[in-house]
């Protein structure tokens, strides 16, 4: 008898992760708990010093365990292993709605285009606070916009896995923003498209221990001034 290996995943989760040990069950749980069924979960432990590795290591999935290089590498080092045909990326502190991936694979249908979504906003806590909604935009919107603010979710996003290979992957060097680079290189430099579908997939949590607000500082004229 001859053995065949199973076919690929249709998507690989990416969850990044760096001392996120009050957050990451509940994202890898929400993961775990999707309707869709054909997917891969790939943690990226990026060095973490607190007990996130101790509940990484209670799931039997595919993990990654790296010297701390910051989020983008930690991306890049999933996306190199997965062998899905679209990457999803969810933040370890954002939980995915029970419908979310089946919701994001059937509402797509172009591979040169960086899908994301609408999303609930929570606090530290889980209550949800808020909502935000992704306006709609052509394509020469999207080029003038982008110029001036980012938009977009990176832990909404469903990206073709040829992008990838196109565009290149995340910017390790820039400590946080990697998202908007990426969306502005990918525009600006090879004309993929970027679409916000129209629903919520998932609740993203604002908290005192963002990364963003652990580091603090804009990168945003730095991203911008790459794209003039």
């Amino acid at each position: 008898m001859v053995y065949k290996p199973p076919p690929p995943p249709k998507i690989s989760v990416i969850i990044p992760v760096y001392n996120c040990e009050k957050y990451i069950e509940k994202a890898i749980n929400s993961v775990l708990n999707q309707t869709f069924t054909d997917y891969e979960l790939i943690i990226v432990d990026d060095g973490s010093t607190d007990k996130t590795k101790k509940i990484i290591l209670d799931y039997h999935i595919t993990t990654i365990f790296k010297l701390n290089g910051g989020t983008a590498s930690a991306l890049n080092a999933g996306i190199r292993v997965a062998g899905g045909e679209w990457i999803k990326w969810l933040s370890a502190d954002d939980v995915l709605y029970p419908d979310a991936l089946h919701n994001l694979i059937t509402s797509v249908y172009d591979k040169d285009v960086i899908y994301f979504t609408d999303y609930d906003i929570i606090d530290w806590s889980g209550d949800i606070i808020g909502e935000f909604k992704e306006p709609d935009r052509d394509m020469e919107v999207q080029k003038k916009d982008l110029k001036t603010y980012f938009f977009g979710n990176g832990s909404t996003s469903l990206i073709h896995k040829s992008v990838f290979e196109r565009c290149g992957l995340f910017d390790e060097s820039l400590r946080h923003s990697e998202d908007y680079e990426f969306w502005s290189r990918c525009l600006y430099k090879y004309n993929v498209e970027l679409m916000a579908i129209p629903i919520k997939t998932l609740q993203y949590r604002r908290h005192p221990e963002q990364l963003t607000n652990k580091i603090g500082g804009s990168l945003d004229y730095e991203i911008q001034r790459r794209y003039a």
